[in-house]
C-alpha cells in the first residue's frame, strides 16, 4: 500500500447526502481511493448515518490516509474541501480548492466545466495496490479469444435508447452462442474452468454464466487477463459496467456497444470493437477471429494506455490537480440518477460531450 505523499494537500471531505452512500458505498470507495492511490491523506467528517454504511463505504473509511474527525481543521488554505452539499460555514474557509462531487451526467453544464469521474475498478479489485497487481497481468499468455462471465438472467431490456437503442445483454449472448462451427464454449462446472485456466479455448469465445459458475473476486482481474478480447454487454438501467474497465486495465480488449460512455469514447479498431446492431456484432465477432497477433498485441497496448491515461485512480486526481480553478464540480456515475433520467441523455448531455454527439456519428464510428 502506498504511503502519504506529505508534499500532496489533505482531502477534507464532508458529505450529507445519502447519494454518495449508495450501491453499498460504491461511490465514496471510489472517491477516497482515488485520493489514497495518488499519495493524498482523508479527513473524513462523521457525519455519515451508521444505518447507511454499506460494505464499501465501510472498506472506505478503512483505506491507508483516511481518518475520521468530528472536528474541522483550524489551518485549510493548504488544503482540499470535497463535499456533495456545501456546509456554508466551512466553505467560507479559504481553501486550496473546493470540489463538489454531484450525478447530474445528463444535463448539459454550457458554461461549466466538470470533471467526469470515469466509472471504476470495482471495490473489491481495486485497493491502492491496484497498480502494482497489474503489471504482470498485463503481459501474460493469453487462453481465450473471447470470454464473457456475467448474469443473464432477466437482462433482457436497456433503459438507454440514446443515440440509439442497444442490443440487451441477452441478445449479445445469444449473437456469440451462434458463431459458425464450435468457436463458442459455455462453462459451467469446474473441470470446465480449469480446462480454460490451462489453455484448452486459445481459439474459442468462452461463455461464463454466473448463475451456474462463478469466478472468485480474488482470481477475476488474473482469470480476465487470460483473454484477447471482452465481451461487454451492458446492464439493464446503464450501459456502463465495471468489468468493461477492468478489462481494459488487464490490457484485455473490450467488444461493446456504449463506446460513448468513456471520456474520451472508446475508438474502434484502436482500444475496442465497437458494434451496432445484431448483424454488425456478428461480423465483429467474426473479425476478431481473423485478427493477426501483431494487430491485437498493438490494441492491447493501446487499451491499457486507455485506462492509465483516463480510467485509473492517478488521472482522476491529476485531472484535479491540473484545474487552475479553485471551485471545481465532480459528476459521478449513479445508478439510481441514470434509472430515474434516462429520458434526459442526449446531444447536449455533458457526458456525450467530446464524443458522440449523434446517431450518425456513433454508427460511423463503429464500423470496420
Amino acid at each position: 500500500m502506498p504511503d502519504a505523499d506529505p508534499r500532496k494537500p489533505i482531502v477534507f471531505a464532508k458529505f450529507v447526502g445519502r447519494d454518495i452512500l449508495d450501491e453499498q458505498g460504491r461511490l465514496l470507495f471510489a472517491l477516497l481511493n482515488a485520493f489514497a492511490t495518488s499519495g493524498h491523506s482523508t479527513m473524513l467528517f462523521d457525519s455519515l448515518p451508521a444505518d447507511r454504511m454499506g460494505r464499501y463505504a465501510v472498506m472506505a473509511k478503512q483505506l491507508p490516509g483516511v481518518v475520521e474527525t468530528t472536528t474541522v481543521p483550524d489551518q485549510s488554505r493548504e488544503m482540499y474541501y470535497l463535499f456533495d452539499h456545501e456546509d456554508r460555514t466551512i466553505g467560507r474557509r479559504d481553501w486550496l480548492k473546493k470540489i463538489r462531487v454531484g450525478f447530474d451526467i445528463f444535463s448539459r453544464f454550457w458554461l461549466r466545466r466538470p470533471i467526469l469521474m470515469q466509472f471504476p475498478v470495482h471495490p473489491v479489485h481495486a485497493a491502492p495496490d491496484l497498480r502494482r497487481r497489474l503489471l504482470p497481468l498485463r503481459s501474460r499468455p493469453r487462453s481465450m479469444r473471447a470470454f464473457f462471465s456475467g448474469e443473464m438472467l432477466g437482462y433482457t431490456v436497456n433503459r438507454i435508447t440514446y443515440p440509439k437503442a442497444k442490443l440487451t445483454r441477452l441478445e449479445i449472448v445469444e449473437v456469440a452462442r451462434e458463431l459458425s462451427g464450435d468457436r463458442t464454449v459455455f462453462v459451467q462446472q469446474q473441470s470446465e474452468f480449469d480446462r480454460m485456466l490451462a489453455g484448452g479455448f486459445v481459439d474459442k469465445c468462452v461463455i461464463l454464466d454466473t448463475s451456474r459458475f462463478r469466478v472468485p473476486d480474488h482470481a477475476w482481474l488474473d482469470v480476465l487477463s487470460r483473454a484477447e478480447f471482452f465481451l461487454a454487454p451492458p446492464g439493464i438501467v446503464m450501459p456502463m459496467c465495471h468489468n468493461s474497465v477492468e478489462a481494459l486495465s488487464v490490457g484485455t480488449i473490450p467488444i461493446i456497444n456504449y463506446p460513448e460512455w468513456f471520456e474520451p469514447r472508446l475508438e474502434h479498431l484502436r482500444n475496442c470493437i465497437a458494434f451496432d446492431d445484431r448483424r454488425d456484432l456478428t461480423a465483429k465477432l467474426a473479425s476478431i477471429f481473423a485478427m493477426g497477433p501483431a494487430a491485437i498485441a498493438t490494441m492491447r497496448q493501446e487499451a491499457i494506455r486507455c485506462y492509465d491515461a483516463h480510467l485509473s485512480s492517478e488521472s482522476f486526481t491529476a485531472k484535479i490537480e491540473a484545474r487552475p480553478e479553485r471551485s471545481i464540480e465532480v459528476l459521478m456515475i449513479l445508478e439510481e440518477y441514470v434509472r430515474k433520467n434516462a429520458g434526459r441523455l442526449g446531444a447536449g448531455s455533458v457526458l456525450l460531450r467530446g464524443t458522440a454527439g449523434t446517431g450518425d456519428r456513433a454508427s460511423r464510428a463503429s464500423r470496420p
